[in-house]
Order: structure tokens, then sequence, then C-alpha cells
């Protein structure tokens, strides 16, 4: 399974904070308004920023359970999670979510939650969480990569450079199967339209003047680039120029996608 490093997990947090849409917030809120306590179940948990925001923003007591592939993240998110009045409890599961969603007993959840991670995953596996989730209360993935992300100043090789990315997104990720990329909030709506109300929401990154987010996915560009053997050799120091003079803007596309029981 495709692994992310925690420097850059916890590099992007804080944009992720900012973007996630908060109507998404509301609705979770307003169906819950009954429930006493909710269990939450957060896949791929990576150092935990999904948990730091949610929790607070959740009126209910909360019972959670983490699960990702990385025992590195795991261990990073038990010594540094913090317990707020709402948490009655946390534990901790290292699973391969994508070889073994099956495993995950979701009928114990009422919300099952993630964050940029659908983009990743294999067309199989949203049928097969779809499936074990037909009777889940909560649906709710944040921060989809939606195939669309600009930078400023513009440059004659953008849109090649966006089309070069969206080509790896829609590569293997290291698990034998191509992932859906760009595509994975259109193909989980359509899912659950069947069994939930479904709602997507813009989420998108705005990020200025932080040259190391802006310089770490000039790094993630760089690298594609050289994987395919292609040479934008004048588009890379024409972007790492303007970083550096704090010129730069990057504004990246990505949707909430949140799913209600019927």
């Amino acid at each position: 399974m495709h692994k992310f490093e925690n420097s850059w997990l916890l590099s992007r947090e804080k944009i992720d904070s900012i973007s996630r849409n908060k109507k998404a917030i509301k609705k979770i809120n307003e169906y819950t308004s009954i429930s006493k306590n909710l269990n939450v179940i957060d896949l791929g948990c990576g150092t935990g920023s999904n948990f730091r925001y949610l929790n607070p923003k959740i009126v209910k007591k909360q019972s959670w359970k983490m699960v990702d592939i990385s025992h590195q993240s795991l261990s990073y998110l038990k010594k540094n999670i913090k317990h707020s009045q709402k948490i009655q409890n946390i534990t901790y599961k290292k699973i391969d979510i994508i070889k073994q969603i099956e495993k995950i007993n979701f009928k114990n959840f009422d919300i099952v939650t993630g964050s940029a991670l659908l983009d990743i995953m294999p067309k199989e596996w949203f049928m097969n969480f779809f499936n074990i989730n037909k009777s889940t209360e909560i649906i709710y993935f944040t921060i989809n990569y939606d195939g669309n992300f600009k930078f400023y100043p513009k440059h004659k090789d953008d849109d090649k450079i966006v089309s070069l990315f969206n080509q790896d997104q829609m590569s293997d990720k290291g698990i034998g199967k191509k992932a859906v990329g760009p595509k994975c909030t259109q193909i989980i709506d359509k899912l659950f339209q069947k069994t939930h109300n479904t709602f997507i929401f813009k989420s998108n990154w705005i990020i200025e003047k932080n040259q190391i987010m802006q310089r770490m996915f000039i790094g993630f560009c760089e690298e594609i680039i050289s994987k395919n053997k292609r040479n934008y050799e004048e588009w890379l120091n024409f972007r790492k120029e303007n970083i550096k003079s704090n010129k730069s803007i990057l504004k990246l596309q990505n949707k909430d996608f949140l799913a209600l029981k019927l």
C-alpha cells in the first residue's frame, strides 16, 4: 500500500484543516443529534490529523479506532494524541485497508472516516467498501484530490505538468493495481447514492507564502517528471525561484464526501 512520510502529513495538516468544508460537520451534528455516543473508525489515520480536526467539532462523546498500515505513524500517534473530555476510548490497529478491508467489522461503528486517501485506492476497493458499509450511518472522507491544481504566476507548461501528475495519480501505488486518482469522489458518490443521502463539498487548498508546503509539492512533481523521463527543467526552475521569492501561490482542488444513511 502507498505510504506517506510523517513529515509530509504533519506539514500539510494546517492547510488540510483550513480547507475542510464546515458544512459537512454541521450536517453530521444535525444527523447525530439523537445519539448519545458515537463510535468512529479512522481509516489510514496517519499521524492523526483527521482525529484532531473532527473530534472537537463533533458535539457528541466519541470512541475512536485508529487504523493504518504504518507502524511508525501509529507509534507517533499513540505518543502524541491528546484525549479530550469527549473521548471515552481510543484503540489502534495496524492493518492494510486496501487488501484487508473485509477484516474490519464496520457494524461496530457509527462513523467511518478518512482523509486524503480515496484517490490512491484501486477501483475494486470501492465496491468492496460499499458492500460492507451499506448500513453504516455516516461515511465521511475529506480532502479528495479532484484532478486540478494551478500555480501562480502561470507558466506555459503548467497544463502539461497537471496532466502528467494526474496520470501518475492513476498509476499503481505499490499494490499491483492502478489507483482511481481524481475520479475517486465521483465513484464513491455514485455507489452510496443507492443507500444514503450523499453530499460533495469543496475543500480546496490555497497556499500562499508557505515555502515548505510548496517546495514539498514541487518535489513530488519533480519525482514524477523524473520517473516519466521528461524534461521540464525550465518549469521546475521557474517554480522554485517564485517560491524562494514568496511570489508563488498554489491552488489545488479537493472535495469532501459525506453520506448519511437514508
